[in-house]
């Protein structure tokens, strides 16, 4: 019978990318910067989002990238409305791959291709003339621009997870198909910011499996948290529950408590030793991925 710790090791495991997909991801992401290029002529690509990140989880679906380009680059060089600039990276992605519809998005455009499945959401960013590293990204509910600086992003994941040893990203891929099975009731990139600094009062006790307790700690952070406001990671764009419904951060705190009791018990059952007993209580929280026994 597998220990709750054996049990864990393997579903993270079941989470990570295969490498098929890894470089199938990386070869349509050349493919679409190139095809830009021809068009609209981005300086360079970001591959943002959770795939820059390393915090996506598998079947791999969209794929965040972030094309920077020169204000002159943007069309004619005149000022461009959010709107008419995710227009003109619509018409030339649909040019580019006929066939396939282009689906306008808040700040972003999405591309799917058929086949792997693999789609993109590709973010059109200006960089800031007088502050390099600093680029402008359409927000058409706004109706205008706003900062943002994905790199910054990647360094601050990239922080916290040195801070939790390596072990912070394994969860946050946890916490992630725990989010999809409950019909993602919580933003995912609001998710990755509350652990972030969930991760920092984690306290694991020796005698039970780290990342169970990592997994009740942060279920427990983020009910208690979510209803507050959290910074975007850069410092520099809105918050990053900014625009998120109250029902909806209602409905993610009230399924979140939920799975904080359901984790509590897991852990009770795993500190008197029964692991069957355990294990399935995880497995109803975290899906067929985890290992039935």
């Amino acid at each position: 019978m597998l220990t709750v710790a054996q049990a864990f090791e393997q579903f993270m495991h079941n989470l990570e990318l295969q490498a098929g997909e890894d470089r199938e991801a990386k070869r349509q992401e050349r493919n679409v910067f190139e095809a830009m290029r021809r068009h609209l002529r981005p300086r360079e690509s970001i591959l943002s989002g959770s795939y820059g990140r390393n915090t996506a989880i598998r079947p791999l679906h969209d794929i965040d990238l972030f094309l920077i380009f020169t204000a002159a680059a943007s069309g004619t060089g005149e000022a461009v409305g959010p709107e008419a600039f995710l227009k003109r990276v619509k018409q030339a992605l649909e040019q580019e791959f006929p066939g396939k519809q282009a689906k306008l998005q808040n700040r972003s455009v999405n591309i799917e291709f058929s086949g792997t499945g693999i789609g993109f959401d590709v973010v059109p960013a200006l960089e800031d003339p007088r502050r390099p590293g600093i680029y402008w990204i359409p927000d058409v509910r706004k109706g205008d621009w706003i900062q943002s600086d994905p790199r910054k992003h990647i360094e601050a994941c990239d922080a916290a997870n040195a801070r939790a040893t390596q072990r912070l990203k394994p969860l946050i891929k946890a916490l992630k198909r725990w989010n999809q099975l409950q019909g993602k009731p919580v933003p995912s990139f609001l998710m990755e910011v509350m652990a972030y600094k969930g991760i920092d009062s984690f306290q694991p006790d020796g005698r039970l499996s780290v990342y169970a307790q990592g997994m009740a700690h942060l279920f427990q952070f983020m009910s208690g948290r979510i209803m507050e406001q959290w910074p975007e990671p850069a410092g520099l764009g809105p918050p990053v529950n900014s625009g998120v419904g109250q029902t909806n951060l209602l409905q993610g705190q009230q399924r979140l408590s939920g799975a904080t009791r359901r984790a509590a018990q897991a852990l009770e059952l795993e500190r008197v030793g029964d692991m069957a007993g355990a294990n399935a209580l995880w497995r109803e929280l975290l899906g067929t991925d985890y290992p039935e026994r």
